[in-house]
Formats: C-alpha cells, structure tokens, sequence
C-alpha cells in the first residue's frame, strides 16, 4: 500500500465561494496540493491553494503558443476563420435566440476566437483576457478589443452589455464569486451569462480516477457540479440558471475523453477507451441524459 501524498507547505487556506466556510474535506492530492469538498456546502476547490504566483506562471508564452494554440487546432502561423465559425454557429445560434442585443463580452477569451466568430456573425465584441501573450495575439492578430486586466478589477460601464460568456475559465479563477459580480454589473436587465467548465460529476472522474487531468490543482481551482455552479450562479445575482446537457458538438470523445489522464496506459484508460469506442453515440447520449458528461454548459440571467 503506497503513502498518503503530501502536501506542499506552501498552501494558503482559501474561503469557500459560496459559503465562506474554510473547512474541506481532502478529496484528492495532487502535485503537492490538496482538492477538498467544502466541510459544509460541499464546493469542490483547491484548498490549501498554491501561492497566486506559482499558478500564473502556468500561463507562460511557452504555454500559449505550444500548448493552448495547438490544443484548438493550430500549429502554425495560418489559420482559418471560416472553421472557427463553424465550431461557434451553433452556440452563437442559441445565445441570439436569448437576448435582443448584440452587445458580448468575454471573460478569458483567450486568443480570441470565439469571440472573431462572433463579431463576424454580427455582434459587436470585447474580451477580458489576463494573459499577455494571449491578449497580444487577439489584439494583433485578429483585430479584436481587448482588455488585459482580472474581470474583477475590469473598468466596465453598468449595463453595457446583452450577453457574456465565460469558457473553461471559470475554474481558473481566483474569486469567482466577485468576476460573476463584475459580468452581473456589466449586464443590462435580463442579460444572458453563458458559462461552461469541467463536469466535477463526469463519468470521466469516476473511471479514470485521481489521474483524470482535470484534477489539476495548479491549473484548475475550482470544480463544479450542476448543483454548485447553481448555487454560486445565484449567489452572485444571477436567475434562470439553465444546463444543457446536450450539444450538437459533442460526440463520444467530448462526452467523455479517455486521453485526458495522467496515467493513459493505465487499466481505468484502457477500460474508458473500449467503452467509448463500443458505445459511440448512444453511449454519449445516455451520459449526456443523466448529466455525467464532461462538460457543463449553462445559460443563466442578469
């Protein structure tokens, strides 16, 4: 039987985002660095926390150009607007049957893709981005406004926007509670809030285990199920908090991704990729019906 990991000294007690509390209850250890279930909401986040520092530097140019821009498709200094379009239709499809406005903001918009597609299908577009290297390119490279400052400390007038959305950022975040504030701030009355992030509840969790890579406490701070990013959704102001469960986008592999592990040739990944492969759709559809896909995706309003 192996030892217990342990934990690097190093860790900051952080305050649950939901409740306050400051108990939790160890969960998994990884890379020196504890994920526990709050003691009395149950919100699942990194805690000891690693030094701000040590997590940002995750985010290094390295990082963006070898790591982040081939993980979306592109290695090299071409790219093709016309796929991104493709790959954002249908979710810009159904943010427009939610709100009047053409006004978006993005939080973590990264190099700013999401966010081309959109302004190419007619809405008028700003991105927070913290990352340099990122904002950089948005900026340079696709012509996008950007603004290189935490969401939380944005200089955003009130009600200056119909809609906002947030993807895989929000488990990123230092204090979620206070950006969701910001973007409720930035909304105008009945604004639409769209946020996807890592299903803490996905079957992926269950069969690969603590090797599963979303448990990444240096990247990844927070961890939600349907219910908690429920609870902190309203908690920051929000109403009409709505999941989706299925999306025209996601097939097997999105729903759940046996590659993303730290022990691929391990027993649990080899057991994941036979059943994905058996499976296929209809197995994506049965998982994605009971909420165990890998992803949440939800509409809320302001």
């Amino acid at each position: 039987m192996s030892a217990p990991a342990e934990l690097t000294p190093d860790g900051e007690i952080v305050a649950c985002a939901i409740c306050g509390e400051t108990a939790t209850r160890t969960l998994y250890v990884k890379s020196g660095y504890a994920i526990g279930a709050c003691t009395r909401c149950g919100l699942v986040y990194a805690n000891p926390r690693a030094p701000k520092a040590k997590i940002l530097g995750r985010y290094s140019a390295d990082y963006f150009w070898k790591e982040y821009l081939p993980s979306i498709g592109i290695t090299g200094p071409d790219f093709d607007l016309a796929r991104f379009d493709v790959r954002y239709g249908h979710l810009l499809a159904l943010l427009g049957q939610r709100t009047q406005g053409r006004r978006l903001l993005e939080v973590g918009s990264g190099a700013g893709f999401f966010l081309k597609a959109a302004e190419r299908a007619g809405w008028q577009v700003t991105g927070i981005e913290l990352s340099e290297e990122a904002s950089r390119f948005a900026i340079d490279r696709l012509g996008l406004d950007i603004r290189r400052q935490p969401a939380e400390e944005a200089l955003i007038t009130p009600a200056s926007f119909d809609a906002a959305v947030m993807f895989d950022t929000i488990e990123h975040l230092f204090d979620p509670r206070a950006v969701l504030q910001a973007v409720a701030h930035a909304l105008t009355a009945d604004g639409v809030l769209v946020v996807s992030t890592p299903n803490f509840d996905a079957a992926s969790r269950f069969l690969l285990g603590a090797p599963w890579a979303v448990l990444s406490p240096l990247e990844h701070v927070y961890y939600f199920t349907e219910d908690s990013l429920r609870r902190l959704l309203l908690a920051a102001g929000f109403r009409d908090v709505q999941f989706i469960r299925r999306h025209t986008m996601w097939g097997p592999m999105e729903t759940m991704n046996y590659h993303y592990t730290h022990a691929p040739g391990a027993w649990p990944a080899r057991i994941a990729a036979m059943l994905v492969k058996g499976g296929g759709m209809p197995l994506a559809r049965a998982l994605q019906t009971i909420g165990r896909q890998d992803a949440l995706l939800c509409f809320a309003r302001r």
